[in-house]
């Protein structure tokens, strides 16, 4: 069905103005001033300072900042026994705001009716608008922010406090290295990590794939009755594509949606596109149906990634330069489908939940095995150069030994001790010595065909013809 996202009107910042403001300050008013930048000077002394100072065991009383309480409670954590937080205090402590944030908001009535607002782009109205009572009457509210890389600490700031998110969320979002989770936790933690990758249009190869995070948090409220989302979004990057590619069109002769023009859009604006043509009634019992175009277009981003490979590799009749790392992530996120979400979301028991999983089961399962072919046709063939790479190595070796022996066999004849070139009878002739060689080197080629004759009535369960044997006796490449 399709929904039309109405955009609501957020409420008014006011701006209060100073009537005297072109009149010339007085002497009190500039002593105030100037004490009032000795203050701010101060303070980003004292700023710089934590920021320089390496986080130290210190009393509760000397972390406490009354105006930053999210970092507080992280700090509190960490004394109380957290420490695997301890890298995201250190990133805390870097005051930012977030540069190019974008934050779209949508709202799920309990009729099943959309209400987008108007999208936010810093941290001061995000705060301001989550603190505003505008949730009357609303299911479900997703907030999809979008930025560059990492979320600034402001962002954390303000979405971790006002939402009150659990702190290793955003320990993932800054990418550290710290452990967070044990499996069971993981698998029970309201969010998810989710790897996406999209074919990186700006390099010259057609097979590089830039990656990102898409991070989502589902937090049920408190009364039962319905949730909200974060939706992290660590790129800018845009595409052309249509949230109705995914969807199955409208049969032939019946009503068709508007016409929308194609133009470049991120994920955050597809997935926001999306729910113009979901069941809206559906997302507010079933976090997961909320989440599955979402996943279906990670499938077919992925898809899109390993096909480049694949027909980059039969162009070139080989094994193309490309990025790795992509069925792993791929298998994480089949893994997260398979178990339905996470285990702390709700609606398990939802048949448009079961029905979600089934059909994102199979479209993951089928990728995986897509990739895992596509690795194993890329070793194999690699195995096959490899090995003609040693059988032309060999040729060149017999080659330069042929082009030596020449030389070898005549400054050995002159340097032997035969009666033709000593003038004693006493040694040997020089025909003695040819007669020896002749009949070495036919018992080696006898020898060798032998051994060839064996191992390929063994191995191959037949006979070797002459020019085969022979062919393997004196070293030529790819006689069996």
């Amino acid at each position: 069905m399709a929904n039309n996202l109405d955009t609501a009107t957020s409420p008014p910042i006011v701006h209060h103005s100073n009537p005297n403001s072109h009149q010339h300050p007085e002497r009190t008013h500039t002593f105030g001033v100037v004490e009032q930048r000795i203050d701010s000077g101060f303070k980003s002394i004292k700023s710089f300072a934590r920021r320089k100072t390496k986080s130290s065991p210190t009393s509760l009383q000397e972390w406490a900042l009354p105006s930053r309480p999210y970092l507080e409670y992280v700090r509190q954590l960490i004394a109380a026994g957290w420490s695997n937080l301890q890298d995201l205090d250190d990133y805390l402590l870097n005051e930012t705001a977030q540069a190019e944030l974008v934050v779209s908001v949508l709202d799920i009535t309990q009729d099943g009716a959309p209400k987008r607002w108007p999208d936010i782009h810093n941290e001061l109205d995000l705060k301001r608008f989550m603190e505003s009572p505008n949730r009357g009457g609303v299911s479900v509210r997703l907030y999809m922010a979008e930025y560059q890389s990492c979320p600034a600490s402001g962002l954390i700031e303000t979405l971790g406090g006002g939402l009150k998110l659990d702190p290793r969320f955003f320990q993932w979002s800054i990418h550290s290295k710290g452990h967070v989770f044990t499996p069971s936790m993981r698998h029970r933690a309201p969010y998810v990590s989710l790897g996406f990758g999209v074919l990186d249009a700006s390099t010259s190869r057609t097979t590089d794939a830039e990656k990102f995070k898409v991070l989502v948090y589902i937090q049920p409220d408190e009364d039962g009755n319905g949730w909200t989302g974060v939706f992290l979004f660590s790129t800018h990057t845009k595409i052309n594509l249509s949230p109705r590619l995914l969807s199955d069109p409208p049969p032939f002769r019946s009503e068709l949606p508007p016409i929308s023009p194609l133009r470049p859009k991120s994920i955050r604006e597809i997935y926001l596109e999306s729910f113009e043509s979901v069941d809206l009634a559906q997302v507010t019992t079933s976090p997961l149906y909320g989440v599955s175009f979402l996943l279906r277009l990670d499938c077919f981003l992925w898809n899109q990634i390993i096909t480049a490979i694949r027909e980059e590799d039969h162009r070139i009749h080989g094994i193309s330069d490309t990025t790795i790392g992509h069925a792993e992530e791929i298998k994480k996120t089949l893994d997260f489908v398979k178990r339905g979400g996470s285990y702390g979301w709700a609606g398990k028991d939802e048949p448009i939940t079961r029905e979600c999983k089934a059909a994102l089961e199979e479209d993951f399962q089928h990728l995986v095995e897509q990739t895992n072919l596509l690795w194993e046709t890329r070793e194999k063939m690699s195995a096959v150069r490899q090995r003609d790479r040693e059988a032309r190595w060999n040729s060149l070796t017999n080659a330069f030994t042929y082009l030596f022996a020449p030389i070898t066999i005549i400054t050995g004849v002159y340097g032997m001790n035969v009666s033709e070139i000593s003038g004693s009878d006493s040694n040997p002739r020089i025909w003695q010595f040819f007669v020896a060689v002749l009949v070495f080197n036919i018992l080696m080629l006898l020898g060798l065909s032998i051994g060839n004759l064996i191992r390929v009535q063994i191995k191959h369960g037949r006979t070797a013809g002459l020019k085969e044997t022979f062919a393997f006796a004196v070293g030529t490449p790819n006689a069996t």
